[in-house]
Formats: structure tokens, C-alpha cells, sequence
């Protein structure tokens, strides 16, 4: 029997780092194949288009700390350290990812709403869908927070979005200045925008 081919998995891998580094439009058919190692036809039998890889590239790396699908299958009990937590697993990605590239990359999904959103009608109903499940998980642990009386928030549909929008906006200036710092000092400003005033675990 012969051995199951990786084909799939290395196209998925060397598509996310290409698109990281260059955007989507930058690259094309014949640099992914390359970068993966397969021929075009191997391309064609797993996606039917850049389009189609995109779509699953982004859907992959959406979640960079596994904090949200978390959050979605089980809202955690100590709600507001959970925040400080996920920021804190945000910002190591980030750091660990400018250590191993040499710079900062932002976004993803963030990078290519930018780029596409107003060109690719199904990329930016896949980013705005990305985007509204991020607002949805935070919305879910500061409606737990606030029912726990963790928190005072009038809003907490509208205090996610915000977060969620604050998140994206330093990661893009991060990118921009290709400086992390931004983030780690930003900290204490976004856990006060949620309410909270205190050091998290």
C-alpha cells in the first residue's frame, strides 16, 4: 500500500506563509505548486481555484491562539482572566512569528479583507464571517463576566465589536511599523475598555 500523499496539506502550508508574506493577488498558481512541491494538476484535484485555497487558508488561520473555538463550545468560568489570558497568547503568536520570519505579518485575515473585501465578494463575506464569530466569542465571555457581576458593561455586543476592531487596528499598525510593542503596551488600555482596571493572571 502506498504511502497517503501530503500534497493537500503542503499546498494549505505554503499557501498560508506566500499570502502572509505577499498577498493574494502577488501570488500565483504556479508559486504555490512550487512552494508545495506538487504540479498544477495536484493543485486543480484538491482546489478548484486560488479562490477556493484562500477561502481554507483563511478558515485555518482565523483562530491564532484556539481561544475562540474554545470560547464557542464552552463559555470558561473565569471569564474575565480568560481575556487578559487570550491577549497575552495573542501577542507570544505574533512574537513568535516575527521570530521565526524576521518581521511582522499582521493579520491574515485582517491583511486580506484589506486587499480583496471590496474586489471578492465571497473573500469578504468569509472575512466578515470570520470577524462576526471573533465578536461572538468575546461577546459570549463578557455577557458571562457581567452575569457574574465581573463587570459593568452597558453593551456587551457592542464593547466585543470594538475589541475586535482594536485587535485587528494594532496588529495592522504593528505591521506597518513592523514593531510589535505596540501590542504589549496597549494591553492595560483594552482590558480597560472591557472594565477591566486589575493585572490578569
Amino acid at each position: 500500500m502506498g504511502r497517503r500523499s501530503d500534497a493537500r496539506t503542503r499546498l494549505l502550508q505554503g499557501a498560508d506563509r506566500l499570502f502572509r508574506d505577499h498577498g493574494f493577488a502577488a501570488v500565483g498558481v504556479a508559486r504555490l505548486c512550487a512552494a508545495a512541491k506538487v504540479n498544477k494538476g495536484s493543485f486543480y484535484h484538491f482546489f478548484p481555484s486560488k479562490q477556493a485555497l484562500l477561502l481554507e487558508v483563511l478558515a485555518a488561520a482565523w483562530d491564532e491562539t484556539g481561544m475562540f473555538r474554545q470560547w464557542e463550545s464552552q463559555v470558561p468560568h473565569e471569564a474575565t482572566d480568560q481575556i487578559g489570558t487570550f491577549l497575552k497568547e495573542l501577542f507570544a503568536v505574533h512574537y513568535a512569528d516575527r521570530e521565526s520570519t524576521g518581521r511582522v505579518r499582521g493579520s491574515l485575515v485582517a491583511n486580506i479583507g484589506l486587499e480583496l473585501g471590496a474586489a471578492d465578494t465571497a473573500v469578504a463575506r468569509e472575512v466578515r464571517g470570520l470577524l462576526r464569530r471573533e465578536e461572538a466569542a468575546f461577546e459570549s465571555v463578557l455577557t458571562a463576566a457581567l452575569e457574574k457581576g465581573e463587570l459593568e458593561l452597558r453593551n456587551p455586543a457592542q464593547t466585543a465589536q470594538t475589541l475586535v476592531a482594536c485587535l485587528h487596528g494594532l496588529l495592522m499598525l504593528a505591521r506597518i511599523r513592523n514593531d510589535l510593542s505596540v501590542l504589549p503596551a496597549a494591553e492595560a488600555g483594552l482590558l480597560r475598555l472591557i472594565g477591566i482596571s486589575r493585572p490578569t493572571h
